[in-house]
């Protein structure tokens, strides 16, 4: 693990796979909804990381931290997935990734209740930006690499015009990063 070659860089669409695995597995192991669930690596992986990184490919919002001395393929030590705001009205099943998304819905519906002047104008929620994923790969934690990856993409998100940003947080050390790093409400 070499501290000095740690950079953050855009997020590309040569990072799906790799981030969407780091993503499953993280999320698997220390997510709070994850874990309650029960959903597997697999589910987690097929049902949410893949899709939220192809779908982040295409805004270019998101950003991953690499360590250059690692092999190629396992570069990627962190991520933060980002995405202009909607709410999925597409039918969820009730499987376990359906009930962590059905929240994630409800929680964006209730921030929205909580600004109407958001929720009945469309061009306003195109200045919103979702916070969808952030993960540090293990090794890794306690280097700030969380900070920094969300610190770029806010300040990339303002010169792109947004003007809002917003996070679902469940686990224990995104809490503390949003609420006393980061000072979100």
């Amino acid at each position: 693990m070499n501290f000095e070659s740690n950079r953050i860089r855009p997020f590309t669409s040569d990072d799906i796979e790799e981030v969407a695995i780091l993503f499953a597995k993280i999320f698997t192991e220390r997510e709070a909804t994850a874990k309650a669930v029960g959903v597997s690596l697999n589910e987690y992986y097929t049902e949410i990381s893949k899709k939220v990184c192809e779908s982040s490919a295409k805004e270019s919002l998101s950003f991953v931290c690499v360590d250059d001395s690692l092999s190629r393929e396992q570069q990627i030590i962190g991520f933060r997935m980002c995405k202009t705001f909607s709410i999925d009205t597409s039918a969820l099943s009730e499987s376990k990734v359906a009930i962590i998304l059905n929240f994630m819905n409800d929680m964006a519906k209730i921030w929205l209740l909580k600004h109407p002047e958001i929720a009945n104008n469309e061009e306003e929620q195109r200045k919103v930006l979702t916070f969808q994923g952030l993960g540090v790969k293990t090794g890794y934690e306690g280097l700030n690499i969380a900070s920094k990856l969300c610190l770029t993409t806010l300040k990339h998100a303002k010169s792109l015009g947004y003007q809002y940003a917003i996070a679902v947080t469940t686990a224990e050390a995104s809490q503390h990063l949003f609420a006393n790093k980061l000072n979100f409400k």
